[in-house]
This record gives structure tokens, sequence and C-alpha cells, in this order.
């Protein structure tokens, strides 16, 4: 007989069942045996199946699509012109939907958990599995934040006494209840204050000097209530009560605490779009990176902290800038814009980020190429790291009509290497300088697109197959940048060049520009935008980890590899359009 509750309580969702809800889906779920190469289901199951032992292959159109090993779950969905063949002898739980319905009634996360995964929400799946959002930190009970037990007097005790019972219990307030606890006031450091400058003697009583009527909150109300009365009053405590009756205190410490990356996040911002050195923007940009990390360990997604990071890195690069022009003569700079290229162009920054620019020039170079140079080297200087590729204004600084010649070059014969090289610099945005320069090169390199130019950068594009994750032709590695990533920057980049689109360079922004013009489909761009999501989220945990771009799958979840198996599956489904579309499968 198996051990039907101890092998389901280790898988998600069924770890998030009561004991009860356990026993009755192990007494209820049927053992059932397959041996190799014998149909399953076919069409719509009307069955949940829970692999204990061997290997499943879902086959669509003659095509095997997925592949199921033990602890993983299938027959959940509308699995069209699809069916489920055993791949080896097989044993699997079969449990019944009507169970799994009637469970879900009275589990709500349960009941989540398959919704999402008939929907094919996997962000929202990710986020249920993985707990804490950001707007999970909001809406975090106040009385979760109580840490100590009350300090409290009456209203007739005496200063003295009152300043007495604070030191002893080193805390800076003392609240003051009535006989049946009832708040009525609070006593501050602030208060004692108070009295050193007004009072006449230690016996007079706190009432005459406490703070009332008194700020308090019911211990169940959301985090963030207290965080706008501390944001908005000049208070350091609020009392928190439990049906009215007197239950801890919290400081302004204790809110702020949980909200400062937050709120520090501004600060730094104003400090240094105000820097005068290359020091201070060091000092600045160190606590940025700390700050961000700590973001993301918070549950703050890719493009929230994409477009965080770039907007620092903007700032901190203009300002830099800026800094070195004064050194220079007004005179010995031509007119020029600096332009980050890369992900810096497309905001698209994380953790592992490194220079990607170049500069446009019109007229004399003058001392341009050194401006550039000491640029560089002050960008090295405050946390900034040269690209290791060589793709940096001190190399790449050239005037509009070289930079002209350049992009025609590129455009007229197609090598691997002026493919590298415009799989670079299509993906422009100006950060200091004269606009019109960057836009007039826009323009130019428009009216050299060609059906062969889009052809070859297509291939590009789809050259790296996504690897299938579980199975018995599964991968145990993979990387997830080359792999998963790549393929839908570059991609979208193609299309967008198609439409003109060179103006928007951010990868989402892109999508969701080719949506409206219909140059993709809207169900398939939302999937690929979900998926690019999920994949930037990944990627931005493993460089908080300090693991890179390699995703190690003993490392990650089996809801986790469900997610990823599903993704990289909508990355193969864009390859074989580019590669349709553009028709790349009949040869360059």
């Amino acid at each position: 007989m198996l051990p039907t509750k101890e092998f389901l309580k280790k898988i998600k969702p069924f770890d998030l069942l009561s004991d009860d809800e356990l026993d009755e889906i192990a007494h209820k779920a049927d053992v059932e045996a397959f041996e190799e190469g014998e149909l399953i289901f076919s069409g719509n199951p009307k069955k949940l199946y829970v692999v204990f032992s061997g290997n499943v292959g879902l086959y669509s159109n003659g095509e095997l699509v997925e592949e199921f090993e033990r602890g993983d779950i299938f027959g959940l969905g509308v699995y069209e012109n699809a069916k489920a063949v055993a791949n080896s002898d097989v044993v699997c739980l079969a449990i019944r939907h009507d169970i799994i319905k009637r469970i879900g009634a009275t589990n709500r996360n349960f009941k989540l958990f398959f919704d999402k995964i008939v929907e094919k929400d996997l962000r929202g799946l990710v986020s249920l599995i993985e707990g804490e959002r950001v707007e999970d930190v909001l809406m975090k009970k106040i009385g979760d934040f109580v840490t100590k037990k009350p300090v409290f007097c009456d209203p007739y005790t005496t200063i003295r006494d009152a300043v007495i019972k604070m030191e002893m219990n080193g805390v800076g307030s003392i609240v003051v209840v009535k006989s049946d606890m009832t708040p009525v006031g609070i006593f501050t450091n602030r208060d004692v204050r108070k009295f050193v400058i007004h009072g006449e003697s230690k016996e007079e009583k706190v009432s005459a000097y406490m703070s009332s009527p008194v700020l308090s909150l019911e211990f169940d109300r959301p985090l963030f209530e207290a965080y706008q009365i501390f944001a908005s009053k000049r208070v350091n405590h609020i009392v928190v009560t439990r049906f009215g009756k007197l239950y801890g205190v919290v400081s302004v410490r204790d809110v702020m605490s949980e909200f400062e990356p937050y709120t520090s996040i501004s600060i730094l911002y104003r400090r240094l779009s105000k820097a005068t050195s290359l020091e201070e923007i060091r000092a600045i940009h160190e606590r940025i990176v700390e700050t961000v990390k700590v973001l993301s360990k918070r549950g703050v997604g890719f493009y929230e902290l994409s477009f965080l990071i770039s907007s620092f890195h903007d700032l901190l690069t203009e300002r830099v800038v800026e800094l070195t022009k004064k050194s220079f003569g007004a005179s010995s700079l031509p007119n020029f814009v600096w332009v980050h290229m890369g992900s810096s162009s497309r905001k698209e920054q994380i953790l592992a980020t490194d220079q990607d620019n170049m500069i446009i020039y019109e007229g004399e170079a003058g001392e341009i190429r050194e401006f550039a140079r000491k640029v560089n080297d002050s960008l090295e200087f405050v946390g900034i790291p040269k690209c290791t590729g060589g793709y940096m204004a001190m190399n790449w600084c050239f005037s509009i009509e070289e930079w002209k010649r350049k992009f025609e070059d590129w455009m007229t014969k197609l090598t691997p290497e002026n493919i590298r090289f415009l799989t670079v610099f299509l993906d422009l945005r100006a950060i200091s300088g004269d606009v019109k320069l960057l836009e007039e090169l826009r323009e130019f390199i428009k009216s050299k697109v060609n059906a062969q130019v889009l052809r070859y950068l297509a291939n590009d594009a789809s050259t790296l197959e996504p690897p299938k994750i579980g199975g018995i032709r599964g991968v145990s590695e993979f990387d997830i940048k080359k792999f998963g990533i790549y393929p839908i920057v570059n991609g979208t980049r193609v299309l967008a060049l198609e439409k003109g689109i060179l103006e928007i360079t951010n990868t989402r922004e892109r999508i969701l520009k080719l949506m409206e013009l219909g140059a993709l489909q809207e169900r398939f761009a939302k999937g690929i935008l979900e998926g690019y999501e999920i994949l930037q989220n990944f990627r931005l945990r493993n460089q908080v980890e300090g693991k890179g771009n390699l995703i190690k799958l003993e490392e990650v979840s089996r809801v986790n590899q469900f997610v990823l198996k599903d993704v990289l599956r909508v990355v193969r489904d864009y390859v074989k359009f580019l590669k349709g579309k553009f028709f790349v499968e009949r040869g360059l």
C-alpha cells in the first residue's frame, strides 16, 4: 500500500492542507498503474494525477510537449488535441476533480493554486507560493510589531514614579490607562522635557503632562495606516489596542524600519542630484546597491526594480558627465550626446550591471575622446564596472557622419560580427547632451532597414532553442539569460525595427506597442510579457544570491520548475513565430 498522505504532504499545493483535508484526499484517491505505452487519458481528463513513479508524456498532434515525473501534477485544465501516455511503467495517485473542488471551497489558498494553473497565471502562482509581496508588507497587522509588554500607569501616578518605571523597563514612553485598561494618554520622553521646563514638583501627576487624547490603532489595522500617521503627525509612538484595551506600543522606529528601504530611495535620489564630487557619488551608489538588494528580498519585482536602478544609473551618469565637463575648457569639447546602449538603454538593468555607452558628436573632435576616457574611468570609480567587451564611449566615440557610415556598413555586410554590433547598437537612449544627434542617427538607421537585415537579425534571435525541463530529455541546469531572456529581447527588437520603433527601447514597452499595432496578437503578447517578467525575476533573485545567470533545477522548487517549464514553452513558441515570420528556416 502506498504511503499516500506522507507522499502528498511534501508536494505543492497539498502542503497547504490540514491533516483532516489530507486524510480525506488520501482515503478517496485511487492508485492507478499504467504499463509503458499505455494511454492515461485523451482530451479533457476527469481526474487530477500525481506521479508516484515513472515518466508520463503529454503529446499534442503527435509531438511530445511536456513530461511529468515523481511529484509532478497533471490532469487539470483543458488538454485540447492532447493525450497523456506512460513513457515507462507508471504509478499515479488519481484524485477526482469534485474532491479537489470540495476541499477548495473551504481552503482558499488550495483553490487559488489550481485556479492559477488553469488560468495560466504563472506570476500569480509564484506570488502565492513564494509569499510576501510589497503590498503584503503594507498590509501587515500593526499588532505584529508589538514586541514588548506595554508599560502603563494610572493618571494619578507621580512624574517621579512614572519616569522611574520607564527607566527600569528601558522604554521611551508609558501609557496612561483607566482602571479598565482603556488608554487615556501617553507620557513620553518629550513630555519629560516639558516637565523639566515648566514643572514645579516631581510629585505632580502624569495626567498634567501626558499627551491626550492618545493616538491609537486596533491591533488588526494595517501597518501602512501607522506609517501614514507617523508621516503626517509629529508623534513618535502609537498605542495599539485590542478591543479598546491596551495591547502594546509601536514606535516610529519600529514602523519606519520596515519601510526604510522604500522611503530612503527618494532621499538617496535627492542627494545624488546634488552631489558635487565623485567620492560623494560613490558613497551614494553603495547605499543604492544595498537598498536595491533589500527591496529585492522583500519581493519587489524586476520591472519595478529595473526602472528604479535605471533611474539612478541615468542620474549618476549625468552627474559624472557634468562634473567631468567642468575640468575641460568650454571650447575644447564639440557638441555631443552621451548615449546608453544595451540593457542600460532598455532600462532593464539589474544588480550585475556594467557600462554600455557611446558618444555621437558633430564638427571637430577636439578633446572629446580624452573626455570619454575620463568619464568611463570616473564611472568605474563610483561603482559602475567597465564593460569587458569594450562597449564604452572611450572606444566608441565618433562623429554623426562616422556613425552613419558604420551602420551602413553593418547593415550592408551582414557578417556575424556586424550582426553582433547591430544587436548592441540598435538599442540607443540619450542621457546627456544634444538629443537631436541621436534622433538624426535613428532616422538614418530606419532608412537602411530592409528584409534581409530583419531576416539575419531574426536568425540571430532564434538560434538558441530554449531547453526542456524535466523528463528523460530534460536538462539539469541552464543559462536563463542566454536561453530565456535573450530570444525575447532580441526577437522583440527585430519586430520593433520592422515597424520603425526605435525611440522605444524597453522590451516590455515595445511588446505593448507591437500589440497595439497588431504586430502581435494580444493573448500571445501577454504570454510573452508574463514569461519575460518571470524569467527576469528568477535572474534577479539569482544575482541577489550571487549565482549569476545559471539556474540549477535541483535548487528550484517543484512549483517553480513547473512555472519555468511553461515559460520556456512560451519562449519556444516565440522563436518559432520569428522563424516563420522572417523566413529564417529557408536559410540565409
